[in-house]
């Protein structure tokens, strides 16, 4: 089921997106602009998800887009998330490729689809210790939230047609907030814990149960 490039088609434009390692990562984002995030769009999009039952919590989406494209990349903070999945994305429109960077990854309670633009090392049109608008001649504002949609819709159909063989057991934190989640007991699970003592205890049993599996492996 795992492939290394996703299409993504939308009515005036098209994306390719490819799977990149950790190195690629790297090295792309060494010379690219940092593309501003739409919080008030992310507000909108996830309460809408939940309203018509299509919302998927950590474990569904970490364990969607690892079936997808292979393990998560190391491109997060391991204080305040537990994945990253970062891809080379291709805008294809109006006879013109224009490329970026996204990395799919959660930051504390939250999952962003954040955006990079790739740039020539003396290419000296942008400062790029700021946070930048989206080039709207490239990919706009509303052409980027179009894509998360569809892209997010395409998780939601892979999502649902591999559940019903799904049976691996797996367990992630999310320390800063207090954030477990997995698949346990033929559930994909997501748990917030106010009480330190009770989050410390279950990530004590669920270490336990991960060694003892592969130890039986």
């Amino acid at each position: 089921m795992q492939s290394s490039v996703i299409e993504v088609a939308l009515k005036n434009f098209r994306c390719r997106c490819t799977r990149l390692d950790n190195r690629e990562h790297f090295e792309w984002g060494q010379n690219s602009l940092a593309i501003a995030d739409d919080e008030g769009f992310y507000i909108g999009f996830y309460h809408s998800l939940e309203r018509r039952g299509d919302y998927l919590n950590f474990a569904k989406i970490y364990a969607t887009l690892k079936s997808l494209c292979g393990e998560s990349g190391k491109g997060y903070d391991d204080w305040k998330g537990s994945f990253s999945f970062p891809f080379l994305v291709e805008v294809i429109k109006g006879g013109k490729e224009f490329r970026y960077l996204l990395n799919i990854f959660n930051y504390r309670d939250s999952l962003y689809f954040n955006f990079r633009k790739p740039l020539p090392p003396n290419d000296q049109r942008f400062d790029r210790q700021v946070i930048h608008q989206p080039l709207a001649e490239e990919f706009s504002r509303e052409e980027i939230n179009s894509f998360i949609i569809s892209f997010y819709a395409y998780l939601v159909s892979t999502f649902k047609a591999m559940a019903p063989g799904y049976n691996e057991f797996f367990f992630k934190r999310v320390d800063s907030n207090g954030i477990l989640f997995g698949y346990e007991d033929e559930k994909f699970f997501e748990e917030h814990y106010k009480a330190p003592e009770e989050y410390k205890k279950t990530v004590e049993r669920l270490e336990k149960k991960s060694m003892s599996r592969k130890m039986n492996e």
